[in-house]
């Protein structure tokens, strides 16, 4: 799947300066560095919701047709998939903690 970034300033998350630009913990940038290389590794949103350990959500309400994935016990990557483009396009909203 390929990846794009909403908001330019959260695309700052693959870079060496990201705990400064974002104010993300260490641990928290490298957690969802990982998701977004199981998210590139992915074939389709199949890929993704038969990894469970990602624990994978279709939101609801006012968040209908976006996504989410757990990073750790507080914040989770929001994000909306294309299906028609091919391969599938993942845009990245946000991260946050928004239970």
């Amino acid at each position: 799947m390929d990846v794009e970034f909403r908001d330019k300033k959260l695309a700052l998350i693959e870079t060496d300066r990201a705990a400064a630009d974002t104010g993300f913990s260490i641990a928290l940038i490298e957690s969802a560095r990982d998701k977004l290389n199981f998210i590139r590794q992915a074939a389709d949103e199949r890929s993704l919701r038969n990894w469970k350990s990602l624990h994978y959500e279709k939101l609801e309400g006012d968040r209908k047709g976006q996504r989410s994935i757990k990073l750790n016990k507080q914040f989770r990557l929001i994000f909306e998939i294309d299906n028609e483009s091919r391969p599938p396009k993942v845009t990245i909203l946000s991260i946050e903690d928004y239970h």
